[in-house]
């Protein structure tokens, strides 16, 4: 079975000489967060609306664990929740009158327990038998993730879900997504929070003017970047190159290296031991999610170049 849950293929999308969406292509793994960051304007929502099949792609394909969703929607969509733009509910019935709503006009059923289990998970246990109209914007959010996620879908596409939240309820939002990942649902996240995408996203894709400028993947593997840190600073940019590292110095006299060259980190730092360093600090190194972004939004047609070359 494949491990693939969404792929855009080549996907655009044009609204007369107008182009929303260009020739976007990117995959998502199951039980990956994937970031999806751009300015606003870029074609987030766009594209995002037509992986849910609410806008039908001028050319390329969308697909769902294998389903077209041009050609079935139904099928491709049928495990998948989200919250797309700003969620609309009725003011004057409660929140689990709304689910239920929903629910109703979906011809499905759930379980009063189940229901009420969704909107506990979420925050909303007793002021689920309030009515909407008296919710905050913060709410009104958590009142659209249990509704994302009555059926217990696979995948999860949630559009800036963290507006309006405050800090505590952010934390315990990032909390269930990386407990939801962590169980194998597949996550597509876009949002302008660019620090709690940083502690969320395991894959990164940048769009910007309708085009993917960048794609990275944040799993520490084979050729990942390390942070090293050790009080002979001045020596051991040497003792890197000696072994075909290139090691890149930061502002605060650590060094970032590429593991290619070199041992696993549990074996480098034995080695740097051995070799009579006085290690301080080791850790897999991340550039900052925000210098990234700006980088990539502030030059995107060379960065573009860089990509498709």
């Amino acid at each position: 079975m494949s491990n693939v849950m969404i792929d855009v293929q080549d996907v655009s999308k044009r609204y007369g000489s107008v182009t929303a969406v260009s020739h976007v292509t990117f995959a998502v793994n199951r039980g990956e967060i994937c970031g999806f960051l751009g300015p606003n304007g870029a074609g987030k929502t766009t594209t995002l609306r037509m992986l849910l099949g609410l806008v039908r792609p001028t050319s390329g394909r969308i697909l769902i664990q294998g389903v077209d969703v041009a050609s079935n929607a139904p099928k491709a969509l049928n495990s998948v929740g989200a919250i797309i733009e700003e969620s609309r509910f009725y003011p004057f019935l409660t929140g689990e009158q709304n689910l239920r709503q929903v629910l109703r006009l979906r011809g499905l059923a759930v379980s009063s327990e189940a229901l009420a289990s969704r909107l506990a998970e979420v925050g909303l246990g007793t002021a689920g038998k309030r009515k909407v109209k008296g919710y905050s914007l913060g709410m009104r959010q958590r009142l659209a993730l249990a509704l994302a996620m009555l059926q217990d879908p696979e995948i999860l596409v949630l559009d800036e879900p963290m507006n309006g939240l405050d800090p505590a309820a952010m934390r315990d939002f990032r909390m269930h997504l990386l407990q939801l990942a962590e169980s194998g649902v597949t996550i597509l996240l876009s949002s302008h929070i660019l620090s709690e995408v940083e502690q969320l996203a395991t894959r990164l894709v940048f769009i910007n003017q309708g085009q993917v400028v960048g794609i990275e993947d944040r799993q520490q593997g084979t050729g990942a970047k390390t942070y090293v840190k050790v009080l002979e600073s001045e020596r051991i940019e040497a003792w890197f190159e000696s072994r075909g590292a290139v090691a890149e110095r930061l502002a605060d006299g650590a060094f970032v290296v590429s593991l290619t060259a070199l041992p696993a980190v549990p074996e480098l730092v034995r080695d740097l031991v051995g070799a009579g360093f006085n290690v301080t600090e080791i850790r897999p190194y991340q550039q900052n999610l925000e210098l990234q972004y700006l980088e990539r939004m502030a030059h995107p047609q060379e960065v573009l170049a860089h990509v498709q070359s």
